[in-house]
């Protein structure tokens, strides 16, 4: 059975979050690699090739909307859409987290 895309099951990926958290502002590419870097400690790295693929689908899915500069380049915003599935992941992320804390706090 093939599995389904984030962007239809709304089940987003740790590097989707990421990029839709660092959208909240306008940004540019480049900009939200670095966000994503920064927010994370670099503990998760997202390349150009994989960054820009995956902004081409969040803009497709209407998460997020390009916004022109003077300078030519691309800023990303998240849209109202996209802002409704962060938070929906977030409070599902949260939730996985308590339950966790449950079952460690029992074994540490």
């Amino acid at each position: 059975m093939a599995k389904i895309s984030p962007y239809e099951s709304g089940e987003l990926t740790d590097s989707i979050f990421l990029i839709l958290l660092a959208t909240l502002t306008p940004a540019h590419g480049y900009k939200i690699m670095q966000d994503v870097q920064t927010m994370t400690k670099k503990i998760v790295e997202i390349g150009p090739a994989t960054m820009y693929t995956t902004l081409k689908k969040l803009n497709q899915a209407g998460w997020i909307s390009e916004i022109s500069e003077d300078d030519s380049k691309i800023l990303y915003v998240i849209t109202a859409s996209g802002k409704k599935i962060l938070e929906d992941n977030y409070e599902y992320r949260k939730s996985i987290v308590q339950i966790a804390e449950k079952q460690i706090g029992g074994i540490v």
